[in-house]
């Protein structure tokens, strides 16, 4: 028996109950889990587990490394919003990011037999076409401009032709509406349409043409909300939501626990627990689902066959496709012509992708090494019902793929040194002409039984399927559940994609943080930290000795005091309620707290450091031992201020005749104390900082956090004077 086999008997201690199950721990689960961790202050006693059949958070947004060392999504996810609550998670949740510029084409072989890149989309740059296909497009649209439709679309081929003509439809449109849906425009709905496909404007197209004749340049039209995108500068998509998980009670995870069955009279659960290859139940009160809807459906049973019947026929005309990740690695450079590139669209048969994105370009942590590799992302859809099963193997679609790109001009075969594959099973939920009908009768029947089935494929809307759309769910169905809150994302799609979302924010800020100036130091004394601590490395490691929470590099300028003041400032909406500031060292031999949780438990009493004597002599700063002698060897920058002229410019106003500070540089402060003075305050500290990897304002700034960090002192202080 292989060591995931299942035993027929249930494990030990088997009979468990919760408040609430997630069935999931993808984007849509862990925001459904967040928002539960969020109002535990209100519902304590709720008790929650999340089941998950993978080994790790993340689901269809996961991240695989290869053996070659590639890192690779699971498809061409980007990070763009339409709510405040998700880029305030993610900013918990990933230390850096990557600015990068939306930069998508569509690859395509015109009527000439030339094929060329065309900026996306594609129906605002007809200009780029050549002579036949553009005439063709041009025709269509101002057809549609002159004469509009204002009937209600048949099917999405219907809304197709009202809105860009037949020329536009047969170039482009339906070829490639077909290759990545797998199915005819005619099958699907227009219903999903909203900010997923541009309308053109006839006007600026044509001025379009004009200049592209005059001078061959393309006019490129930023659309939507991703003009630009951001992206985690490590671990991909991936990382940045097992860094979601960790904002969430371990204990509540359930990993290798993959459901088996789900009685909906009884309100149990079956599952099985790989880590003890054994089979498990658990009873609930309430069940959040974010697995496949059809799945769903077929894991329950009940006393009421013939109902749940007629909702099993039903969920299995859902259509949906299959998606294979293909990841070429390759060693090199990308071609020129690829350098500018974020992804491509490909509508022509002679390739089996889609969609390719220059993975590479994301970050540099795709690649094995910066520089000497580079990657490509290919994604390719399989139809629910195939009719080829040779040409969807793995071997075979590795092969195809690598052949296209050899065709198009894009790699050379001898330079691949990686051919990574994942096959998703449920790839896109395809917005079908029964679609409304099936769900508006499956959804409210799961909710009468206790079930809420939310997310890209539990929800089954595309239209509200991103990254950001799929963990606002997943909150909005716990506001539903325990505020009495309506949801906005799953039922109304069109009103939450034309706005900035501003709601549903609740203070996220962690209770307690962390924040480290590290150099070369070893770290393995905040291990027991890691968790909630924020390092900021100011030499030349590329990642963190181990897992640590957030791990951002700073240039080796203006001492432990830059740090600090970065942080504030960087992160001044966003602090933790008591943020704890340490040097890499550790408090060992800096004459601080012995333990760095005594900073915590102290700070709620308001003392906020060991202090170490009364400065009163307000001359030239006192230097002694190894600092004395670093300033007369020129090895810290000295400035032209006194201890008690600096004190005037950050505070304003003469200081007291005696001064406490924090010995070593370590000490606590809440969130209050800190935002008491202006982040203007900070940046005007920090302007003295920036120049010099030792500059002497770096040790009168380690003379004034206790006064900084302690307002009610620091006026008293002044009061007396």
């Amino acid at each position: 028996m292989s060591k995931h086999a299942f035993r027929d008997y249930k494990c030990k201690d088997a009979s468990i109950h919760r408040d609430f199950v997630i069935i999931g721990s993808g984007p849509t689960g862990l925001g459904a889990a967040l928002r539960f961790h969020e109002l535990m202050k209100d519902f304590s006693n709720t008790t929650i587990t999340i089941l998950e059949q993978e080994r790790e958070p993340g689901g269809l947004a996961t991240s695989e490394r290869d053996e070659r060392g590639f890192l690779w999504d699971m498809g061409g996810h980007v990070v763009f919003s339409h709510y405040e609550y998700y880029d305030k998670t993610i900013d918990r949740a990933v230390p850096e990011w990557n600015q990068r510029v939306r930069a998508a084409f569509a690859f395509m072989m015109g009527s000439d037999g030339t094929r060329r890149f065309i900026p996306y989309p594609v129906q605002n740059h007809i200009e780029v076409m050549d002579d036949v296909d553009r005439t063709k497009c041009l025709e269509g649209l101002e057809t549609v401009a002159q004469q509009p439709r204002h009937d209600k679309p048949k099917n999405f081929d219907d809304w197709l032709l009202q809105n860009f003509g037949p020329g536009l439809c047969d170039v482009f449109m339906r070829k490639y509406n077909k290759k990545i849906w797998t199915v005819d425009s005619k099958e699907m709905n227009s219903v999903w349409v909203g900010e997923y496909v541009a309308v053109p404007d006839i006007n600026r197209i044509k001025e379009n043409i004009e200049k592209y004749r005059l001078d061959k340049k393309i006019q490129r039209s930023d659309w939507g909300l991703n003009s630009l995108f951001r992206y985690p500068k490590y671990n991909g998509t991936g990382g940045m939501w097992k860094g979601v998980a960790k904002l969430i009670p371990t204990q509540w995870f359930q990993f290798n626990s993959k459901v088996t069955g789900i009685n909906i009279k009884l309100k149990e659960i079956s599952y099985n627990n790989r880590k003890e290859s054994c089979t498990q139940s658990m009873t609930y009160n309430t069940l959040i689902s974010t697995i496949p809807l059809d799945v769903l459906v077929n894991l329950a049973f009940s006393d009421k066959v013939e109902e749940l019947d007629h909702m099993k026929k039903l969920v299995s005309q859902l259509q949906y496709s299959h998606t294979h990740v293909v990841g070429i690695g390759l060693v090199g450079q990308p071609p020129t012509f690829l350098k500018d590139k974020s992804w491509m669209y490909f509508p022509d048969s002679d390739s089996p992708f889609y969609r390719i994105t220059v993975f590479s370009n994301y970050s540099d942590d795709h690649v094995p090494k910066a520089g000497v590799f580079w990657s490509l992302m290919c994604e390719s859809a399989e139809p629910k019902a195939k009719h080829n099963s040779s040409k969807w193997a793995k071997e075979n679609i590795i092969k195809d793929t690598i052949e296209a790109l050899v065709l198009y001009g894009f790699i050379s075969a001898d330079k691949v040194v990686s051919r990574y594959h994942r096959r998703l099973d449920h790839g896109y939920p395809i917005p079908s002409l029964k679609r409304e009908k099936i769900l508006d009768t499956v959804q409210p029947w799961l909710e009468s039984n206790g079930i809420y089935s939310r997310g890209r494929f539990g929800g089954w809307k595309y239209e509200v399927s991103s990254q950001d759309h799929s963990l606002m769910q997943g909150v909005e169905v716990v506001d539903k559940i325990l505020r009495n809150e309506p949801e906005e994302t799953y039922p109304t799609p069109s009103i939450v994609n034309s706005r900035r979302n501003t709601g549903r924010f609740i203070d996220q800020n962690p209770e307690y943080e962390f924040v480290i100036s590290h150099y070369k130091e070893d770290l393995t004394w905040m291990k027991p930290l890691a968790d909630y601590s924020y390092v900021y490395h100011k030499a030349n490691n590329s990642g963190p000795p181990f897992y640590i929470n957030k791990w951002e590099k700073l240039p080796n300028v203006g001492r432990e005091g830059h740090t600090y003041l970065h942080h504030i400032i960087q992160n001044y909406d966003n602090l933790a309620n008591i943020t704890v500031f340490l040097q890499g060292p550790g408090p060992e031999g800096q004459k601080c707290f012995e333990y760095p949780m005594n900073y915590v438990t102290q700070a709620e009493s308001n003392v906020f450091c060991v202090y170490k004597g009364m400065y009163h002599e307000w001359g030239k700063i006192s230097h002694v031992g190894k600092y004395l002698e670093e300033l007369q060897r020129g090895e810290m920058r000295q400035t032209n201020l006194t201890l008690e002229e600096f004190y005037e410019i950050v505070f304003g106003c003469k200081p007291p005749s005696l001064l406490p500070h924090c010995a070593g540089g370590c000490f606590s402060a809440t969130k209050k104390n800190i935002r008491r003075h202006s982040k203007a305050f900070y940046r005007n500290i920090m302007s003295y900082m920036n120049d010099h990897i030792n500059p002497e304002e770096g040790h009168y700034l380690e003379r004034l956090w206790y006064v900084i960090v302690n307002p009610e002192i620091w006026c008293r202080l002044n009061e007396t004077q």
